[in-house]
């Protein structure tokens, strides 16, 4: 048994041997034929004739001249709460002004003596060299006003919001917001880590069944809390 296996092996070893360096070979040519290929330089000719045949593809689908970017409207005048576009007035719903303080003459007449005596700003935010003695005052008129300790002031009206969430909400809290906010209230939201649960716009019904089911979700924290820690919640 020995004697007559190892031959047959023997000659296995050898026919696999010979058929992986045939395909080598084969392959090693084809190569070989494909690189002289390559390395056959073109005529100029050739050259101008394949950039002349070249079409490149678009990198981005070709934008209608209808499309509102390539036709921008501009207002004329000043943005209040109503805006001229060619001559027709349309209401400006792209604007904070929610007290409507722009176009107020009074406040007009303080914004410039302000500009007369501090320049146009401070050209620096608040926390670093930014704070003047305007500042200071109005946030105590505020809190003074409010009935609270202390107020702060913010340069722009979308870092009020954004900012104001998630300094009193964190990871963990639950808050329930009308679906229709607007942009600086999401980003506030986004920036607190809290789980947001979204009430239909303006529906205090839908807002009553999410309160009642947190509610539901709470009283099972607290039975499960009561079942592992007794001893700091007695039942009275």
């Amino acid at each position: 048994m020995a004697t007559s296996y190892l031959p047959d092996s023997f000659h296995y070893y050898i026919e696999t041997l010979l058929v992986a360096v045939l395909i080598y070979v084969i392959i090693r040519n084809r190569q070989k034929r494909q690189q002289e290929k390559l390395s056959k330089k073109l005529t100029e000719r050739q050259k101008d004739e394949l950039i002349a045949e070249w079409k490149p593809e678009p990198l981005v689908p070709e934008t209608p001249q209808d499309h509102p970017v390539l036709n921008p409207k501009y207002a004329d005048g000043k943005m209040t709460k109503e805006v001229s576009i060619e001559g027709e007035k349309y209401l400006n719903m792209a604007s904070t002004n929610f007290l409507s303080f722009i176009g107020m003459k009074r406040i007009e007449e303080r914004a410039k003596q302000t500009i007369f005596k501090y320049g146009v700003g401070s050209c620096g935010p608040r926390g670093f060299y930014g704070t003047v003695d305007v500042h200071l005052d109005l946030e105590k008129e505020l809190a003074k006003f409010m009935g609270c300790e202390e107020a702060v002031l913010y340069s722009y009206g979308f870092a009020t919001v954004s900012s104001a969430i998630p300094a009193y909400a964190k990871k963990g809290d639950v808050i329930f917001v009308d679906e229709g906010v607007n942009f600086a209230i999401q980003k506030g939201l986004q920036a607190s880590r809290s789980r947001v649960e979204y009430f239909k716009h303006n529906d205090m019904d839908h807002l009553e069944r999410l309160l009642q089911e947190q509610e539901e979700r709470d009283k099972k924290v607290n039975q499960s809390i009561l079942r592992f820690f007794p001893q700091f919640f007695p039942v009275l």
